[in-house]
């Protein structure tokens, strides 16, 4: 028997490829627009949702603001409105509880939140308005309206939330959840590099500007501009600026010093600086020398007239009779000192002041200007890192619903790690009682006695780079590995940079993810960064295909089970038919030859046990016919929906000469010619049964094109149904009326949804009772 396909699966892969354009999309996005812009439109486009936005928090976190939004109906109220958080809703709950929240009609999201402004008609009501509320027809004023409300996190950080909302009821699958967490995840860290990038440029075009503002007054900076301008080692700006203050005051010496371990360092000072003193402050000034600390403290220049050398802690500079301390900043904060000092006078002239102030002042924007560019690079490499890194798991979880086994996830996450490091291998560990068992390896460890105590097992709790890890929950980086801490240290001389990562699955660590180098490094905050994006991928990709092989194991006993109750209704209905026959003919012949010798009741006796007989056999019958709708193979071919319904329509009006049955012109759909001659008389004949007394039956057929597909029409003017019985109708033995009031077995429409269902379409209706039916059901195109 064919196996229909796994519409889960097709839309999984669909929204996996929607996933894969948008990651390369939002590579190339740099600025907020851009980002916004393809987050909504694939979002919104991916599922089929009328509007979407993107709100941002305040610095303080204390209130939303809009940031974009793409909507196709104006009269739609989105969910994502900007204001303050101090209001209980779903935008807050959601960044709250960092979850997802996903309310698939109006209803759900009134009931949770009853006093929210924007979910229109969500006001308590009673049972009975609650109901026909959830029966408005769609796209009406008051018609239910579904939403997904996602956090933005970068990390555990709160950056917003992103919304989608639609016009009509929606369900949310599990791979639409799973597409939107994942554009959410990287829409977070698209904005916040676009946001970064801004920033920083901005910061840079500013000090840029103050620069050339302060450059123009400055005639005695412009030589040491021209000198320094294309170098960005701090030590050889230091070095040239000391020049310059010498070049315009040849009386004095000059020093640049950093803070390092609470001492004052000279890292550059002047040549005519003396053996002694230069010993001196390459030795260090403590941090809390008066004007040294002064200085820093203040971030002012400090001018020493009548110098202190003892008191500052340099007895060698005794002859000197003034200094001046000038602290260099970054982002607010002291990074270093400029010191110059004179033998020839006891105080600054204004002129002195001047000059050297102007040297430092260049010096210090220099050195600003040059660590904002290094802090954009950093973070440039940092967010180009986390991109490739994702990008990269972003092709390992597309075969997701392929892949069952979870240490082929972790082969690819080693792969895709060692790709973008120097030579080395990974390891993966899990516990095993007393001993870290290796389950997956990629690369040679270059040691065969190493590889055996890989694979023997190293001890738990005597494995700092595994019990490190597993313990504590955090990544343990060696820049320079401990050799003898894990292994005798003999066999792994060749091996000098490690990184062990912990992996998490639903919040517990399940392993150890190791990455050995054999080169010497220092991990980099780049390397650290993408090893974190790997793992926390690896993590989630883990926790997928954990779903998708239990959704898939569940997907198999479902199919197991339906086929063996399919060939269990065949196997009954068919060996039920015989004995029935011989209960209906014996009871007929009983009543033909010995009725007369029966009294009254036991004639009635007779007449019971033959209609129950007859009714017997009918739902044997039927019962039959709804299993062959998948037992037995069928053909499907172009078929003339007319003509099906022309013969149709004679059968049925030989029982029911009164009715109407009539059709518009009918399609040419791809069906199996017999199950659409069985869909069409159970629904035609459905509505010629539950008609209204003294009403004429009228059935009549339309169709109309929606797409790839026809939307039919079984439209009667029968008693109708109410509306909370529209989902019953539809299961097997379902019936609502006695068979006193109207014959049949609760069979008919539910081979009816099988039929439709097994062709790839859909079957729905709509009623008003006391007024009529419509049935709806649809059919792929000829073509």
């Amino acid at each position: 028997m064919p196996v229909p396909p796994d519409p889960d699966a097709s839309a999984s892969a669909h929204l996996s490829d929607r996933l894969q354009a948008v990651t390369e999309a939002l590579a190339a996005a740099s600025r907020q627009d851009d980002v916004l812009a393809v987050v909504l439109t694939s979002a919104r486009d991916a599922l089929g949702a009328t509007a979407g936005s993107v709100l941002l928090l305040d610095p303080p976190g204390q209130s939303l603001t809009l940031i974009s939004a793409q909507e196709r109906s104006r009269e739609l109220s989105r969910l994502g409105q900007a204001g303050p958080l101090d209001v209980h809703g779903p935008v807050r709950d959601a960044l709250e509880k960092r979850e997802a929240l996903f309310f698939e009609d109006q209803r759900s999201l009134g009931q949770r939140y009853p006093r929210w402004p924007h979910a229109q008609g969500s006001q308590p009501q009673e049972p009975h308005a609650q109901e026909a509320q959830s029966q408005l027809p769609i796209g009406v004023p008051g018609a239910a309206v579904a939403t997904a409300v996602l956090p933005m996190l970068l990390g555990d950080h709160p950056l917003g939330a992103l919304t989608v909302d639609f016009q009509e009821p929606h369900h949310f699958t599990d791979p639409e959840i799973r597409f939107l967490r994942s554009l959410t995840a990287q829409c977070a860290v698209a904005l916040d590099r676009a946001q970064l990038r801004q920033e920083l440029e901005a910061r840079v075009e500013a000090r840029t500007a103050e620069l050339e503002g302060e450059r123009a007054a400055l005639d005695a900076f412009v030589a040491y501009k021209e000198a320094v301008g294309a170098e960005s080692d701090v030590h050889v700006l230091a070095g040239q600026a000391i020049r310059v203050v010498q070049a315009g005051l040849q009386h004095v010496s000059a020093a640049y010093y950093e803070l390092e371990g609470g001492w004052w360092k000279a890292r550059v000072w002047s040549e005519d600086v003396a053996p002694d003193v230069a010993a001196e402050i390459q030795a260090g000034v403590p941090e809390d020398a008066p004007d040294f600390s002064s200085a820093a403290r203040s971030q002012t220049a400090v001018f020493a007239d009548g110098w202190n050398a003892d008191a500052n802690d340099l007895p060698s500079t005794g002859t000197y009779g003034a200094v001046a301390l000038l602290p260099l900043t970054v982002n607010g904060e002291t990074r270093s000192l400029f010191a110059v000092g004179t033998q020839d006078a006891r105080i600054w002239s204004d002129r002195e002041k001047a000059l050297v102030r102007a040297v430092t002042r260049g010096l210090g924007i220099t050195l600003e200007r040059t660590e904002i560019t290094r802090q954009l690079q950093a973070r440039n490499a940092e967010l180009d890192a986390r991109t490739q890194a994702l990008e990269a798991f972003a092709r390992l979880t597309q075969d997701l619903a392929t892949h069952g086994d979870p240490h082929e996830f972790v082969r690819r996450a080693q792969e895709v790690t060692l790709s973008l490091l120097p030579p080395g291998y990974a390891l993966y560990y899990e516990q095993d009682g007393a001993h870290w068992r290796n389950r997956v390896q990629v690369g040679s460890v270059g040691n065969d006695d190493l590889q055996a105590f890989i694979d023997a097992g190293p001890p738990v709790g005597h494995t700092p780079s595994v019990d490190v890890p597993w313990t504590t929950g955090q990544a343990y980086y060696q820049d320079d590995y401990a050799r003898g801490s894990d292994t005798p240290p003999e066999i792994v001389q060749h091996v000098n940079t490690v990184a062990s990562l912990p992996v998490f699955r639903h919040g517990a660590v399940v392993g150890v993810l190791i990455a050995v180098l054999f080169d010497g490094r220092q991990w980099t905050p780049t390397d650290r960064v993408t090893l974190d994006t790997v793992v926390r991928s690896l993590g989630l990709a883990l926790e997928r295909a954990e779903q998708a092989g239990e959704l898939r194991r569940r997907t198999e006993q479902l199919e197991r089970s339906n086929a063996e109750l399919e060939q269990f209704a065949y196997v009954a209905s068919h060996d039920l038919q015989a004995p029935i026959r011989a209960v209906t003919s014996f009871a007929g012949i009983m009543e033909r030859r010995y009725g007369s010798l029966l009294d009254e009741r036991g004639q009635l006796y007779l007449r019971q046990i033959v209609t129950s007989g007859e009714h017997m056999k009918q739902l044997v019958d039927d019962l039959l016919t709804f299993s062959r709708v998948h037992t037995e193979p069928h053909e499907v071919l172009p078929v003339d929906s007319a003509a099906v319904f022309d013969r149709v329509a004679q059968r049925l009006q030989v029982d029911a000469p009164d009715a109407q049955v009539t059709r518009a012109a009918l399609p040419t759909v791809r069906a199996d010619a017999l199950q659409l001659d069985q869909l069409l008389q159970n629904l035609i004949s459905n509505g010629l049964k539950y008609r209204r007394p003294d009403v004429t039956p009228h059935v009549r057929v339309s169709a109309e094109r929606d797409g790839p597909v026809w939307r039919f029409a079984v439209a009667d003017n029968g008693i109708g149904i109410e509306p909370q019985y529209f989902g019953r109708i539809f299961e097997i033995f379902q019936r609502l009326h006695v068979r006193e009031t109207y014959e049949g077995t609760g069979i008919g429409l539910a081979v009816c949804k099988k039929i439709v269902e097994q062709h790839g379409g859909q079957l729905w209706l709509d009623s008003t009772p006391g007024e009529g039916s419509t049935f709806y059901f649809t059919l792929p195109d000829a073509g």
